[in-house]
């Protein structure tokens, strides 16, 4: 997404933020609302031109998104709606991208009300995890594989629907339907990621040769509540193969020299106690 799409989604993110905060809200409804424009927006590419066109005043882009979609959105979504199309654009697809991630941020924020939101981003780094264990299935379930999104989509729910929520399957679902280049992976950790992110936590992947203790892993995550001054989000995978004991990924940011050297000190701490 180009810088003017950031600024435009951080100010449509605002605003829907604000708007699913009001008593009475159905934020699958928005979320729901939004996968569609995702959609939409995507498909016709004369109605992305004209609701990101310059030249338009933003009466005129907002009278015509209403007029596209106001009277099958909710009043909430038309609002967000009103401010995106209000911003500038310099990839008209940005739009399409812009609201993909509103509709996620819905999804999240109903988890969040329904207390699941931690679990939610425990599931979508253990699909991904599994998924990365088994190739031919992971290039199937991406853009790389046979069938449309919607087969694909369905494809996932038969294998995934009685292990995960309803919101992480959901997302799932569209990350299935529109991962590009088979990034699957890498589409669901971003989706775990912002997660974290919405409980003012990070996400932290753990690799392990062998299962954690329960005192292991709060040790850790203690350490490293300390070390990056924010709550922790942890998840623990097991390589057997894993040579050194212990492998750490913060998020898609590099550890710095200070918190690598400590969880080299904790790692060897670990390997003792076991």
């Amino acid at each position: 997404m180009r810088t003017s799409g950031e600024v435009a989604l951080a100010s449509a993110t605002r605003t829907l933020n604000a708007a699913l905060a009001q008593p009475g809200v159905d934020a699958m409804r928005v979320a729901e609302d939004f996968f569609g424009l995702s959609d939409l927006v995507r498909e016709d590419a004369r109605l992305r031109r004209g609701m990101t066109d310059p030249a338009r005043s933003v009466d005129d882009k907002r009278t015509l998104s209403r007029g596209a979609v106001g009277s099958v959105v909710t009043a909430t979504t038309a609002t967000v709606l009103d401010d995106l199309v209000a911003s500038h654009w310099s990839d008209p697809m940005d739009l399409h991208d812009a609201c993909e991630v509103l509709g996620i941020i819905a999804t999240m924020e109903d988890a969040r009300r329904n207390d699941a939101l931690e679990t939610v981003g425990q599931e979508l780094f253990a699909v991904a995890d599994f998924l990365a264990d088994y190739r031919d299935l992971r290039l199937e379930l991406s853009d790389m594989g046979h069938g449309n999104r919607h087969e694909r989509g369905d494809l996932a729910q038969s294998i995934f629907k009685d292990q995960l929520t309803k919101w992480t399957m959901r997302l799932v679902r569209r990350g299935v339907g529109r991962t590009s280049h088979g990034r699957l992976l890498s589409t669901l950790r971003r989706f775990a990621e912002r997660a974290a992110s919405m409980m003012n936590s990070v996400l932290v992947s753990v690799q392990a040769a062998a299962p954690m203790t329960d005192a292991q892993i709060e040790r850790l995550r203690a350490v490293l509540t300390c070390k990056l001054g924010r709550d922790v989000t942890l998840t623990v995978s097991i390589d057997p193969a894993l040579v050194g004991g212990f492998r750490f990924e913060v998020g898609n940011t590099a550890l710095d020299s200070s918190i690598q050297t400590q969880l080299n000190d904790l790692r060897r701490a670990l390997v003792g106690s076991r």
